[in-house]
């Protein structure tokens, strides 16, 4: 059997606030604490200065306490550090 990879479609906005509608108050803080870390994330380099590695360690830090609230709600909402916010 062939099978074919989909090319991944993004969600319209309507979607994701009728979505989000539907979910406890503090999953869809949880959700934004995660696009902000992930945001802050990919914009800081580690290895740049021992600054960097702070704010680095402090985003990861503020992206694992929001996975705990995702997990809890869902397991498959966590979020990896090497993933991109939309």
């Amino acid at each position: 059997m062939i099978t074919f990879r989909l090319a991944s479609v993004p969600m319209p906005h309507r979607v994701a606030e009728m979505v989000l509608a539907a979910m406890p108050e503090p999953v869809c803080q949880a959700v934004m604490e995660t696009e902000d870390a992930l945001r802050e994330i990919g914009r800081l380099r580690p290895l740049a200065s021992a600054d960097d590695r702070v704010d680095f360690e402090a985003e990861l830090g503020r992206l694992a306490a929001a996975n705990k609230t995702l997990a809890a709600h869902h397991p498959n909402l966590i979020v990896a550090p090497w993933e991109r916010a939309a």
